[in-house]
């Protein structure tokens, strides 16, 4: 079973395990950790609270899947720019999806309500559920266990 290390991202800093890295530490222990399991989902705070993804933490790693809930297309291409190579994106306008899907070849994986409709409509990579979510549909599917701080392949 796939899985990879889930961390939390605010005002630069990650949350991994009962610890709090700042700066060059929090850089060191996100490659680390990329180097280890392969690639790192990071729950991005600020993305989720304020619109702004910590893009220049972005912008010095490499393996990482963020989900930092963007809103826009345009929120989706600054992830792109910095190098992200998945990226979550979770309940985005309809018409948004078409633009992402044909500008974009990044791996995109679907949260939210007709996550799985969507995923076969526009043709993207798969879904991701929360922990008490569960589908039976045949395509790739990760979940979140956030108090293992993880995310699993599932199907």
């Amino acid at each position: 079973m796939e899985k990879f290390p889930i961390v939390r991202i605010k005002r630069g800093k990650i949350k991994f395990g009962n610890k709090i890295y700042k700066k060059k530490e929090a850089i060191s222990i996100m490659e680390e950790l990329a180097k280890k399991y392969g690639m790192v989902y990071t729950l991005d705070l600020d993305g989720f609270r304020k619109n702004s993804a910590n893009l220049n933490l972005y912008k010095k790693l490499r393996k990482l899947w963020v989900d930092a809930h963007p809103r826009y297309v345009e929120d989706v291409m600054d992830l792109i720019i910095v190098g992200i190579e998945r990226i979550t994106i979770r309940n985005l306008n309809f018409d948004y999806l078409k633009e992402i899907r044909e500008i974009c070849e990044q791996e995109i994986f679907l949260v939210g309500k007709d996550a799985v409709k969507k995923v076969k409509e526009f043709g993207f990579d798969g879904v991701v559920l929360d922990e008490e979510e569960d589908i039976k549909e045949d395509i790739q599917t990760w979940k979140i266990y956030l108090n293992e701080e993880v995310i699993k392949r599932i199907r």
